[in-house]
């Protein structure tokens, strides 16, 4: 299988031969000449091609981390909306207050909404880390909700929110440049 770097620079090499190739043929002719127009006329499309390609290079090249980001956050959020969903069922199983509800049920719902989030190539990284966070708030939910552990770890699991919540967000329109892009 080749690489993701090796593709690029054969496409890259391609286009860069298809350049050179019409160049060659514009020389061929002189100024006067139609056929002269006709050739710089594909020598600039070629050109203009090898330019848009060579904008997308970053992005091809983050791509395969960019999908690998995207299983990791998409797995990661449905499991932890499953943890969820068992830890609302065992406060009616083991017969606890539904108060424990107040506390799960926005958890549960958070976990939901974050597997509908997209992870696009710039922010894939930020989204990776709030869904390894998440792993940890749902992990303190769970032992505060099971009473392994005080309830103080409430204020730990709300701090542990806002920061994954903070990974999480889209902030493509937080800054002028992103807004350009």
């Amino acid at each position: 299988m080749v690489s993701t770097e090796q593709e690029i620079e054969e496409q890259f090499a391609q286009l860069q031969q298809k350049v050179g190739a019409r160049h060659a043929e514009v020389l061929k002719h002189d100024v006067d000449d139609d056929q002269f127009a006709v050739e710089y006329a594909r020598l600039v499309n070629v050109t203009s091609k090898l330019v848009e390609f060579e904008k997308t290079i970053p992005e091809r090249l983050a791509e395969p981390e960019r999908r690998r980001s995207e299983r990791i956050v998409t797995w990661s959020w449905r499991g932890q909306a499953a943890v969820g969903a068992v830890l609302i069922a065992l406060v009616f199983v083991l017969d606890r207050s539904t108060w424990w509800l107040v506390l799960l049920g926005p958890h549960f719902l958070g976990t939901v909404a974050g597997c509908f989030q997209k992870v696009d190539a710039e922010q894939h990284r930020d989204r990776r880390f709030g869904a390894i966070g998440l792993h940890v708030v749902a992990l303190l939910m769970a032992l505060i909700s099971l009473s392994v552990i005080s309830r103080w770890f409430i204020i730990a699991a709300a701090i542990g929110w806002m920061l994954v919540a903070g990974a999480s967000m889209d902030n493509t329109g937080a800054d002028s440049k992103g807004a350009q892009r």
